[in-house]
Order: structure tokens, then sequence, then C-alpha cells
């Protein structure tokens, strides 16, 4: 791989003092004693094209490569505990192994960050982020890479809780003069309050104020526990390890601002105050049909992973369904279309959700290894063309409706 370290300089002053709760995670028996004591200068070097930030008072390690400036940017925005390194990699592993090489190949671009975390590339964490603040963040460093004014296909690609940011980074971004021209889920989750909260919040909270990511336990395994087992089972896919254990544990793992889980109907930290929903679920834009994108999703089809397996297609197939009776429809007035073009439009609404949606084996990490990311970058490309199809399909409908 491409990827050097570099010493760190900047923005961030010295290595947090907070005791890493990451060093108890990924079994022990896995980790030889020097990849458990590696030390913080080394954790917090930076790898090539990885920058240093602070955009409206926010620090984030970016990365950016532009490609083409001609075809799409995608935006990644990485799940809960895991650096955005995983769409890039890190400088001992396979270029070929992660979706930035790949996207690189049919000229895409790729812009992401990682939020302020514990790991020791950020000086302090910001365990006070939230999503409306974070989806600005990241828009301004969009709008950075495009150019003030500067247009360009935006592609967005939600993986994990990155999905908690889609509708606030789409206004976000339109705030800015840009649109999102869709969002695609990587197992992704909206930010909708769960419908199994209960009376015992599942997750904890460290001293720094992060969300512990190793403490909460789901169908038995904590998520340190699951997170190798999806590794294993990407090695078993490739026939080779992409990402060694001990380089997870210090290259990619972190700890979370609680605040970019989004709302929740119950406390979801132990410790933690009711929140404001209404304030929360506003500035999640929870409800704002204004900023309901098309999304699309790649989905993963083994049952490690059987809730986004299951669900991800109806999920993010009902948010395109719903913006487009918000955004779409009253400029259609689909009531007085014809017959025939009424037809039409009801057979391309009610498909949507299938014709946007793909397959690939694998659990949540299905777009890591070679095979995975290739695919993965193969079916972002046709599903662009499928949301092309689908604008110029309503574009066709708004002729003719304007034209009678």
């Amino acid at each position: 791989m491409t990827h050097t370290g570099i010493p760190l300089e900047r923005c961030l002053d010295a290595a947090s003092e907070d005791v890493d709760p990451i060093s108890n995670g990924l079994a022990a028996g896995a980790h030889s004693m020097n990849a458990q004591h590696q030390s913080i200068q080394d954790r917090s070097a930076l790898f090539a094209g990885e920058r240093c930030l602070k955009i409206q008072g926010v620090p984030l390690l970016a990365y950016c490569r532009p490609g083409d400036l001609k075809k799409p940017l995608v935006l990644f925005l990485t799940g809960g505990g895991i650096l955005a390194r995983i769409a890039y990699g890190h400088p001992q592993g396979e270029a070929s192994d992660f979706l930035d090489y790949w996207l690189d190949k049919r000229g895409w671009g790729l812009v992401t960050a990682t939020y302020p975390g514990d790991h020791p590339v950020f000086a302090t964490p910001k365990p006070d982020l939230g999503l409306e603040e974070w989806a600005s963040a990241l828009a301004g460093l969009v709008t950075e890479t495009v150019g003030e004014g500067g247009k360009r296909p935006i592609i967005a690609c939600g993986w994990s809780m990155g999905g908690k940011l889609v509708f606030a980074l789409t206004r976000a971004l339109r705030l800015r003069g840009q649109a999102l021209e869709c969002f695609v889920s990587f197992c992704a989750t909206p930010p909708f309050p769960r419908i199994d909260g209960g009376l015992t919040p599942s997750e904890s909270l460290l001293s720094n104020g992060l969300w512990n990511l190793s403490s909460g336990k789901r169908d038995g395994s904590t998520r340190d526990e699951r997170w190798l087992e999806e590794l294993l089972a990407i090695a078993g896919l490739e026939g080779r390890s992409i990402i060694e254990p001990e380089a997870f544990r210090n290259l990619y793992r972190t700890n979370a601002p609680p605040g970019l889980w989004g709302p929740e109907l119950d406390p979801y930290f132990k410790g933690e105050q009711p929140q404001d929903l209404s304030r929360a679920l506003r500035e999640a834009r929870v409800f704002s049909g204004d900023d309901y994108p098309i999304c699309a999703a790649i989905v993963p089809v083994d049952p490690r992973d059987y809730r986004h397996a299951l669900a991800d297609e109806a999920v993010w197939g009902g948010i395109t369904v719903k913006g487009l009776l918000h955004t779409v429809m009253p400029k259609l007035a689909a009531s007085q279309l014809p017959t025939h073009d009424w037809v039409r439009l009801r057979a391309c609404v009610l498909d949507a959700p299938r014709r946007l949606t793909r397959h690939l084996p694998g659990g949540h990490f299905f777009f890591l290894g070679a095979c995975g990311a290739r695919a993965t970058v193969a079916h972002l490309i046709e599903l662009r063309d499928e949301v092309q199809r689908l604008e110029a399909f309503f574009g066709t409908l708004n002729c003719t409706g304007s034209s009678s």
C-alpha cells in the first residue's frame, strides 16, 4: 500500500492522557504484548493523505482524494467506534482491500473524516459533538474539496451509525449550496428512535464523556468480539487476513461522541439525562421531508448481520418513497396525470426500493477485502445509474404534465 506514517504536527496539541479502554477490547489472546503496548506516538502518526483539521470548531481527521472532477465524489460516513480509515486502509495493508483503491480505478473521488474521539490522533475528544454540528463540519469539508460554488455529483455512503447523519447532512450541504445526489446505506441505521427501547440503558459512557463502544452486548457478544468475528469472516472469504486484529485495535478503533447516536425516546446510556426529544428530532431532521434524499442500499446477506440483511431494503426504500411524496409528487400533480402516466408512475415508485438495492456476501464489513471492495464500488456505479434513471423518469412526467 502507498500509505506512509507521518509524524503528527499541528492542530492536535498532545496525546490524550486518558486511559485507552480499547486495549481491553479484541480478545487478548489474539494480540502480542508488543502490539498491546504500541506507543501513543506510533498510533498518533498520520497516514499519507490524512490531515488534522478544525472546521467550525470541530476537530476532525480528514482524508481527501479528489479524483476526476467530472465524476462523483463519494463522502464516506464512518460508523460508531471505527475510524474512517476503514474506507482507505492502513500502511501495512493492501490498497486493493479498501474502497478507495477501486473508487480511484473508476475515477471517482473520496472524501471522509473521523469524528474527534479518543484515538491518539486527537489531542482531546469532543464528547459533546452532536449530529447537526458534525453534519455541518462534514459539509464544510465537502465544500472545501469541490470549491466554493463548485458543482459536482456528491454521493454519501453511510456505514452503520453513519446513517444517523443522512437528513442533517442533506440539509447542511443544501445550506452550503451543494446537493446530495443520493445516499447509499452500507448496513446503515437512520436517526429514528428505536422501537425496542427499555427502562435499562444498554450502553455506558467513559469518564471522558465518550460512548464506551467496548461495553455493550448484543446477542451475547460485545462489539469487539463481533468485529473480530467479521474480520475473520472476511479473511475466510478472501483467503487471507485483511486487517490483523492488533492493527485494527491500534489504528482503527476509537470511542465516539454519544450525541452522534441521535434521538431516542428513552436514555440510551447509563447515567444519561433524558433527551430534549423535540430538539433532538429537529437537529437530526427526522421529520423534515425537504431533507429526505433518494436512498439506495448495499445489503449483506449473512445472518451475522440479520437486522440489516432483512430490513435495509424496506427501511431505506421507505425513506426514498416518503421523500418522493414530499418533494416530487406535488410538482407532478399526480392526481391529474393521464391514466397512462399514472400507471407508469405507480409502477416506478413501487419498484424503486428493489431497483435501488444490491446484495453482497458478508456481514457488517462486506465492503472490505479485494473482492468485497471491488464489488461494492461496482454496485455503487450501478446504483447511481438507477438514481439517474429515476430522476430522468420524473423529468419526463413533469414535461408531460406541464404541456397538458
